[in-house]
């Protein structure tokens, strides 16, 4: 689980690691599910390159184990999404599980220009300079854990999937990212996402506190940009 601050805040919260980019292929369950919204009627906005993006998904392949390997490939290679840059701007991405934003809008993006949507942003975009010459150097691995809670129960939180009213909180879901950045050299960088679902009644009694005292803290602004109102009230915060 990710780490879950209160009061609630927003900031380029990367911590050194030693993560790797992947853990490896999916299960059957989610390489099906990888590939159903991929090749689906919204597989557009879920995965493309620039086409300056050929020798990054080159380091990409080889990184990965899997030289030569197509973009599409090496998603489906891996149980994360995975997303490629250059000197901290977007060149490839292969998302099937989005958390609310469409993916390849956002390519040939820079770090603070991806991140400019963003409630409560500020100190995040003041620091993309510095996080994208950080994510380009040799050797380089961060990693970073964000969370929000959704009533939409599946890994796909793309803007086009309505969600459905949570009438209690046995409607709502605790989903999660492990976010891990690593250099490949030549100034590119891999980016991967895994993404998990919980549902609210299997969390525990202390996570549950400190998840709602977090949402507590969260502003109005940051409330509407996660779709939080809704749960918000039923918690009574």
């Amino acid at each position: 689980m990710p780490l879950i601050r209160v009061p609630f805040t927003v900031g380029p919260d990367l911590e050194r690691s030693t993560a790797p980019l992947s853990l490896g292929p999916p299960n059957s369950e989610l390489h099906t599910a990888k590939l159903c919204e991929l090749h689906g009627a919204l597989g557009a906005d879920l995965i493309g390159a620039t086409d300056d993006a050929t020798d990054g998904i080159r380091l990409l392949a080889a990184h990965l184990g899997h030289p030569e390997a197509s973009l599409e490939k090496l998603a489906l290679s891996c149980a994360e999404d995975i997303a490629l840059l250059h000197r901290g701007v977007l060149k490839a991405i292969a998302f099937a599980f989005p958390s609310g934003f469409r993916p390849t809008a956002n390519l040939g993006l820079d770090f603070a220009s991806v991140h400019a949507p963003v409630a409560d942003g500020d100190a995040l975009r003041a620091a993309s300079a510095g996080i994208s010459a950080a994510m380009s150097r040799p050797g380089a691995c961060f990693e970073r854990g964000v969370w929000t809670l959704t009533s939409l129960p599946t890994l796909s939180q793309h803007p086009d999937y309505p969600r459905p009213p949570a009438s209690c909180m046995d409607d709502v879901y605790f989903r999660s990212e492990f976010q891990v950045i690593q250099a490949l050299g030549e100034a590119w960088a891999g980016f991967s996402v895994r993404v998990l679902m919980t549902p609210w009644t299997e969390l525990s009694d202390e996570d549950r506190a400190r998840i709602t005292a977090s949402l507590a803290t969260m502003s109005p602004a940051t409330r509407s940009y996660k779709g939080l109102h809704e749960i918000a009230e039923l918690l009574g915060v």
